[in-house]
């Protein structure tokens, strides 16, 4: 059975250690020793990983208006390696999201540091490349605005309650 092509240019696609470097406390065997990649014995696979990696792929490129029939490229062949660094960073925060998000919770995750870094690593991409939204004249995307891109669905939002919390221990 073969895997069907990525619906992107793979020249955008980092590996999985590229992945790695942003989250290196994952790469870790049974043993607790650092392997500094993602393999079978770590406890995100290297599988996990590349499938991850093709789920966020699209995402970038999408923030970036990228467009495979543009002459001139959308985005320019320098560029190249910025993208896949911008891909490892939300794989990485994927692989966050979805492993470990107890963690998340718990506020002992790398999480909100790498949200912060890939917010202003896009949004500084994007305004290289002249990408400008509609609100307010400003540039970029979140995360949170790259997954409601793809989801078009509808989606709530509660309001705080100061009493009880995510931080609240019952």
């Amino acid at each position: 059975m073969s895997t069907p092509d990525p619906p992107y240019d793979v020249k955008y696609r980092p590996t999985t250690l590229d992945v790695a470097v942003f989250i290196k406390n994952r790469t870790v065997d049974s043993n607790n020793n650092f392997l500094g990649d993602f393999t079978e014995e770590t406890i995100v696979t290297g599988d996990e990983v590349n499938h991850i990696i093709d789920e966020a792929a699209p995402l970038v490129l999408s923030a970036l208006r990228w467009d495979p029939t543009a002459d001139p490229p959308s985005i320019p062949e320098d560029n190249t390696p910025a993208v896949q660094t911008l891909v490892a960073l939300l794989s990485a925060i994927f692989t966050e999201v979805t492993k470990f998000s107890e963690q998340i919770a718990r506020q002992v995750s790398p999480y909100p540091y790498l949200k912060e870094l890939f917010d202003g690593m896009l949004s500084q991409k994007q305004a290289e490349l002249g990408i400008v939204s509609g609100s307010g004249g400003k540039t970029g995307m979140t995360i949170i605005d790259l997954y409601l891109l793809q989801y078009k669905g509808a989606v709530y939002a509660f309001p705080d309650d100061p009493m009880v919390n995510w931080k609240t221990a019952f």
